[in-house]
Order: C-alpha cells, then structure tokens, then sequence
C-alpha cells in the first residue's frame, strides 16, 4: 500500500538516552553481570565437553579392548563365549566377520548405515541426526577371515554426562530469576547511591524557583563514608555559600553606592536650583559654585575608589612593583598628614626605622598609610596623638598605626574592612565614604601580607600588618639593581 503523498512517518528508535540515569546503570548493570554468567557457564561447559569427550574416547578403546578375551580363533573356528556383554558401560560391543557380517551384537537403534573399519582409531560418525564414537579393533588371524570387535558409543553430551545436562537445565531455568534479581538489586543499590544528587536537583530547583540562596543540600557522611558523591554535595554546599556571600555583598553595595551618590546628587541639583533662580549676586552664584564643585570633587573621589577596587576584584589592575626605600615613603605620609592632625590638635608621633627597602608599589603602598593614618586622625580625640611604627624583623617590614581616638565596638570590628561600613555614620566626617580600609585590606593582599586591627571604645585603635620585603625570589624577575622584585606591569 502506497502512503499519502506528503505523509511522513515516523520511526522511533531505541535508545539508552531515552531512559534516566539509575536505569541505564541498572540495564547495564544486569546486562554485564548476565554476560558474565553466561560466559562462566559457557566455559564450564566448553572445558566439561573437552574432558568429557576425552574420557569418552579413552574409555571406549579400553571396553573394546579389554572385551578381546571373549573372542578367540581355535582351530580355524571363530568362538565368541556366550558372557560376552552386548552392552557394557554405555558401550556397545559387536563383533564382525570379513565383508560386514554381524557375528555378536546389536546396533544402536539409530544407526542404520554401514560404518567402515578402521583398526584402533577413533572417530567420530553421524547417523540420523545422531554423533557417536565407533572404535575398531582387527584380530587378524592368517588361517582365518579378518575379525573385528567394534565398540560404539554416544557422542552428545548430554546424554554422555546426566550432570552436564542438568547443569544446563538449571541454568536455562536459574537465568530468568538472575535476570530478575539482578535487576530489582541493581536498581535498588544505584537509588540509594543516587539519592544525594536527587537532593542537589531538589536544592538547585528550590533556589531557582524562589531564588533563595540559603537553601543547601547538607548531605552527611553515612557511616563515615565520604565518597564522591558526598564531596560533590559539599562542593556545591561550599558555591552556594560563595554565591550568597557575593549576592548580598553586591546588594550591600548597590544600597550602599545609590545612599553615598544620591546625597552629593541632591546638593549639586539643590545649588544648581539656587543658583539659576535664586542668586542675585556674582558673589551668591559663586558660592553655589564652590559647593557643586565640591560634591563634585567627593563624587569623583568615591568614583574612582570605587573604580579602583572592582579592578582589583576582577584582577585588572596594572601594578609597578619596585626596589624603594618604604621609610622616606612613610615619613613623607606622616608630613603629608600633619596638617590635618594639626586641625584637632593631634600629634602624630613617628617610630621609623631608617633605610627600610622592600618591593612595593609606590602609589598603592602611600594609600596604604593615607588611609590608614587619615582613618585615625578621622576618629581620633581633641588632643590625642597617631603613633606610626614601621620596623624590619628579617625578611619582613612591619608597621603599626595606633590611636586614641574613639575606638571600634567588638560586634563592629570584624566588619571594617567591608565597603561603605560605618559603625555609627553620625559620627563619620562629611567626606568619609567607608571604602578606605576596604581598600587597605586589598592592597596589604597584593603585598602578599595580612593586616588585623584591635580596638577598645573611648580607649583607641591600632591596625599592625606584615609583609615581606622580597615577594618573588626567582632570578628571571628582577628589578634593575638586580634585586628580586615583582615584574614591571604586574596585573593582581
């Protein structure tokens, strides 16, 4: 039958892909340990059928043989004694004359054509769909026609070894209940070994659908077991946590970005606003000027810290690492800051070890003090002091800000060093946007440092950090005095 023209059929095809994972292991699973079985089985089998045709042979040579004492010549006469078995240990036993003639025996009912003699060989023949082992033996008497005692036997196996039978019965029978039970064992075994990656698609579809973060998998070792699926669950445990750290850090950050820009924004338009309606002198207008350029001046400053951290947040950033003398760096901070410390009747009082050179970057190691000494001038006291401590202790630089002033609260501590953190804004100065200790914290990392600050309310703070003075020490990465140093254009 012809089909409609434009007509497709469609054929679908088999395929494993079709199935899910615990179904495909456990088809596999059964599949091989079938074949296994099977091929076992077979080998058993083969190596019988080996040995037992080997036996069957041996053994029909030596009935026939041993059965020569029953047949004699005696006087020209063939005599046959009338105990000679006809059928002995599955072997039957006849004796014949010249020209085929059957003196002694009976055929297997299977047989019915003529069998050549062949002297002492055996040899395998079939008959009526039917295999057996015939084995001649020639008495050769010269007075007398040839004589020729055959033994013959069946070749199957079979019906040579009721073992061998039975064992391939019991196999036929056993192989649906192995398939069965290899079946249901398998696939029980590969759902529980599944289980835990139902719970990270159940997680992961949770956090999809509500997008909440906290959800996690918290799989447990079962009998202190900690195999790779659990390791996978606390990968993914250890992301999600990873994720929910950096999502709300971002939404920390947008929040805190949109409160920090919105303020200088409004005054900018607020004097703009004035400016256009409200001045009636050159002397008004300018005023309004200076106050939008100094919105401006703290926009522009908030922008490039800002700028300054995602670059190294996303490892972009370009550094000009060098041999310098990092105490006349820190002296000349100490000088640079002294006029602000003099606004508050501050001292800034200096312990710097002369002659200190380490590799640094110039413009990030000076932040590194600014922010740190104008943090403590910031939050110090009417007539406190800032005490700046640089030293060298082996291959390491030191240093050491500490001050009088206000202090930090023990629950706020650990929060400085994020971005936009204020412990009590109403007490922060006008400019003060809460990046430069975040900043600070970034640039000790990229000196391969770390940096920990202590602090008592009412009594002071005082931030120490370390680095070493050689960072690379490897002789293709020198700096032109021929010292080990950070590369020229190192992106952190």
């Amino acid at each position: 039958m012809k089909r409609p023209f434009g007509k497709r059929v469609s054929i679908k095809r088999f395929s494993m892909k079709r199935f899910s994972i615990k179904t495909r292991v456990t088809i596999w699973y059964v599949f091989f340990l079938v074949l296994l079985v099977s091929l076992l089985v077979a080998s058993i089998i083969y190596t019988s059928h080996r040995l037992i045709q080997s036996d069957l042979k041996r053994d029909l040579a030596a009935v026939v043989e041993s059965s020569l004492k029953y047949v004699s010549i005696e006087g020209g006469r063939l005599e046959v004694e009338d105990d000679m078995p006809g059928y002995r240990d599955g072997v039957y036993l006849l004796v014949y004359q010249e020209n085929n003639f059957l003196v002694t025996g009976i055929l297997p009912e299977d047989i019915s054509g003529e069998i050549p003699f062949i002297s002492q060989q055996v040899r395998k023949i079939r008959d009526n769909g039917q295999e057996f082992y015939v084995y001649d033996y020639l008495m050769d008497e010269k007075l007398f026609d040839n004589v020729w005692v055959r033994g013959i036997t069946a070749a199957d196996l079979a019906g040579s070894d009721p073992a061998v039978a039975f064992m391939m019965k019991l196999f036929v029978i056993c192989l649906p209940l192995l398939i069965l039970a290899a079946a249901i064992g398998g696939y029980t075994i590969t759902k529980r070994l599944f289980r835990p990656v139902s719970r990270i698609i159940e997680t992961a579809g949770k956090i999809e659908a509500g997008t909440d973060l906290s959800q996690r998998i918290g799989l447990t070792a079962e009998g202190g077991s900690k195999d790779e699926i659990y390791h996978l669950s606390a990968t993914f445990d250890k992301m999600l946590d990873r994720l929910e750290r950096s999502f709300e850090s971002e939404k920390q950050f947008s929040n805190d970005a949109s409160h920090e820009l919105r303020t200088p924004v409004s005054v900018i338009r607020a004097q703009c606003e004035y400016a256009l309606k409200s001045a009636e002198t050159l002397e008004d207008a300018q005023a309004a000027m200076e106050v939008i350029l100094d919105q401006a001046k703290k926009m522009s400053a908030l922008i490039n810290q800002l700028l300054t951290l995602a670059r190294a947040e996303q490892g972009t950033m370009s550094l000009e690492f060098e041999e310098l003398n990092i105490s006349e760096l820190v002296h000349m901070v100490a000088l640079e800051q002294q006029q602000a410390a003099s606004r508050k009747n501050i001292e800034i009082k200096q312990e710097i070890q002369a002659d200190i050179v380490a590799c640094v970057d110039e413009a990030l190691f000076l932040r590194l003090w600014m922010n740190l000494i104008s943090n403590s001038i910031q939050y110090g006291k009417e007539g406190g002091f800032v005490r700046i401590v640089l030293e060298q202790k082996g291959d390491t630089a030191i240093g050491k800000v500490i001050d009088n002033g206000i202090g930090i609260g023990q629950e706020a501590l650990p929060k400085i060093w994020d971005r936009f953190f204020q412990e009590n804004p109403s007490r922060s100065l006008e400019n003060s946007a809460g990046l430069g200790l975040s900043m600070v914290k970034w640039i000790i990392s990229a000196l391969n440092g770390h940096i920990e600050a202590r602090s008592t309310p009412e009594q002071g703070t005082s931030f120490t950090f370390e680095f070493p003075l050689k960072y690379h020490a490897d002789a293709d990465q020198t700096a032109s005095n021929g010292e080990a140093c950070y590369p020229p254009s190192t992106f952190i």
